[in-house]
């Protein structure tokens, strides 16, 4: 579930300007969680950072 969530995060972190802005100014992937938490995704910041690696 963890995926899925941070897969539909990102779909809309691409659709919405506001959001990526967001994203861009936040100083490291546990603030980008909590950004996620707040629009209502659930996933970790070792999920996030897995996703990025690749």
């Amino acid at each position: 579930m963890s995926k899925a969530q941070l897969i539909a995060f990102l779909a809309k972190a691409e659709a919405t300007p506001d959001l990526q802005q967001r994203i861009d100014a936040a100083a490291d992937g546990s603030a980008v969680v909590a950004i996620a938490r707040d629009e209502g995704f659930q996933f970790s910041a070792a999920s996030l950072a897995r996703h990025l690696r690749g």
